[in-house]
């Protein structure tokens, strides 16, 4: 008797399941290519004025589309470029929405969709079932205007310069350089455990929901680590954490570093700045060299 009432039941689920799939035939998947995303100097009001600092490093992209008649959007998911998606539409949508996504330094798998960079909005798409519509290599832009921009350097010429004497300018220098002729660097002697160096000027953010990051392109011989130096209390002396360590790197490295944990635990209404430290542990002369560096901040866009 008990059989008989499994069997029932299953039958019944068979059922259940072919009428589904009766009402909603299946679609074979299109799919969208895309090799990579790079940043470009926005055609008017760019927030910095030099072409030469605007590197970058988009590894993954989170991808939203619009199918006509639905009302919200699907999330189709975030991938690892290049990479091949699939879609489960045949047809053409009302738009593919593209997030670029980065690694976060000093953050173990994490890939924030930065909202300091534009999404990129594709309208009016035509998929076909079982074909591939190539996206090749697509830009962006920075989502900032220049008061989000609260400290650069392109290491072109000292004129301006932000970061101490510790540092010197390496110039005409292209094939060493990141972009353009010059580079900053710090040499670190054999028998020097450490090396300190910083950027001169403070900073004053105040609103706490902001996000903060500091970007820089680096090569470096030695590891060194960031510091974030304030306050804890408004008038209160200088206190000085530590944000990351960074390997050293054979070849240049972008870098998004997340200084939010950090500024976290200071005071928000208290100015803030930035050093770092060589940490020569192996005793080795070496050097660190460091471009494109820029302070950035901005509002979260969801």
């Amino acid at each position: 008797m008990k059989r008989e009432k499994l069997y029932t039941i299953v039958l019944m689920a068979l059922t259940m399941l072919v009428s589904s799939c009766k009402e909603e035939p299946f679609v074979v998947p299109s799919f969208i290519h895309m090799d990579g995303m790079e940043l470009k100097q926005s055609e008017s009001n760019p927030p910095m004025p030099f072409s030469e600092i605007y590197t970058s490093d988009i590894v993954a992209m989170y991808v939203v589309v619009h199918i006509p008649g639905k009302g919200s959007e699907d999330t189709i998911g975030m991938f690892h470029l290049p990479f091949t998606a699939p879609i489960m539409y045949d047809g053409t949508l009302d738009y593919i929405k593209l997030f670029p996504a980065i690694e976060q330094s000093g953050s173990s798998k994490a890939l924030p969709f930065y909202t300091f960079y534009n999404s990129r909005r594709k309208d009016g798409v035509t998929l076909h079932s079982g074909d591939t519509l190539d996206l090749g290599t697509d830009t962006t832009t920075y989502n900032l205007t220049s008061d989000d921009v609260l400290m650069y350097q392109i290491f072109e010429s000292w004129e301006g310069t932000k970061f101490d004497s510790v540092m010197t300018l390496v110039s005409n220098a292209p094939d060493e350089a990141r972009t353009g002729n010059g580079y900053g660097r710090v040499h670190v002697e054999s028998g020097e455990a450490s090396k300190d160096f910083c950027i001169n000027e403070s900073y004053t953010v105040t609103d706490p929901t902001k996000l903060l990051y500091l970007e820089l392109d680096t090569r470096s011989d030695i590891p060194f680590e960031v510091y974030m130096h304030s306050s804890y209390r408004e008038g209160g002396s200088e206190e000085k954490l530590p944000v990351m360590v960074v390997r050293a790197s054979e070849g240049w490295e972008h870098l998004y570093i997340n200084l939010g944990r950090t500024w976290s635990y200071f005071n928000h209404t208290s100015k803030f700045r930035i050093s770092f430290s060589a940490l020569n542990t192996e005793s080795k002369e070496g050097d660190i060299r460091f471009d494109n560096v820029r302070l950035l901040t901005t509002s979260v866009v969801l």
